[in-house]
């Protein structure tokens, strides 16, 4: 007799979480499942009982795999162990973070940042980006800059990576533009000059900044109370820089092309 929630099927037992997360992968037989989860049968057959009864798998000449109804409900429980999984490494932040920065659809992704480091600069570099992107700055292939803060490296590091070919896309907020262009004219027209580097305006964003590159993403957000201080939380996952990428094509959605002033 089925007396279990889905929720409790899901939630209640790590064993069964992990038989579902296997079958997300393809189908398994039994000898699959127990080397994997390094059990014996009779303790996994209790769960895929449990797993059957509900609904969420089942087995057709020895083999398991996920019923429709299985499959789209643990791509959703991933999604939101994955999301846990985020939020959970450094949750003071977190919960101190402007989330609105983000739109709906990212924010429900938010998981797929993955391995997240929250780094900070040394006393002696407290206004530099931090060691991790520094460091990363040197090998990219490809660069994309969001941001509505100004920072020194647009007119010193992200120079030398424009004239050494390297395709850069800015999206900025007009009052970076404008201070790049009144206090730093030289640098603001060598990029404007080069067709490797696409600037766009943005009317508002607000996070701090973000960097992807092909091997990293980097964000930096305010607080909810509109504070600032410096750091760079990271992420080296392939889905990070897939994400971030798409945070890039929203924010281009709302974008205007910036051009040269006659």
């Amino acid at each position: 007799m089925k007396d279990e929630s889905i929720s409790d099927v899901l939630f209640f037992s790590e064993k069964r979480r992990q038989i579902l997360l296997y079958l997300l992968e393809g189908p398994k037989t039994i000898d699959d499942i127990k080397t994997y989860l390094n059990s014996k049968s009779s303790p996994i057959m209790v769960q895929i009982r449990i797993l059957t009864r509900n609904f969420l798998i089942q087995e057709k000449n020895g083999v398991f795999s996920l019923t429709p109804l299985g499959e789209y409900t643990v791509k959703e429980m991933k999604d939101i162990l994955d999301m846990f999984s985020v939020f959970d490494k450094n949750p003071e932040y977190w919960g101190e973070a402007e989330l609105t920065a983000f739109p709906a659809y990212l924010l429900n992704r938010i998981g797929d940042l993955g391995n997240v480091e929250l780094c900070y600069p040394d006393k002696a570099h407290i206004f530099e980006r931090t060691r991790p992107v520094e460091k990363s700055l040197g090998f990219v292939e490809s660069l994309i800059e969001i941001s509505s803060i100004f920072r020194q490296e647009y007119v010193t590091r992200y120079i030398e990576i424009a004239e050494s070919g390297v395709g850069i896309s800015f999206i900025l907020t007009q009052g970076v533009i404008t201070r790049m262009e009144k206090e730093f004219p030289e640098s603001y027209h060598k990029y404007m000059n080069q067709e490797n580097v696409r600037v766009f305006v943005c009317p508002e964003i607000k996070l701090a900044s973000c960097t992807v590159t092909n091997k990293i993403i980097s964000l930096s957000l305010f607080t909810k109370r509109g504070n600032f201080f410096n750091h760079d939380l990271i992420s080296y996952d392939e889905s990070a820089i897939l994400w971030g990428t798409d945070l890039f094509h929203h924010f281009r959605s709302l974008s205007m092309i910036h051009n040269l002033s006659e």
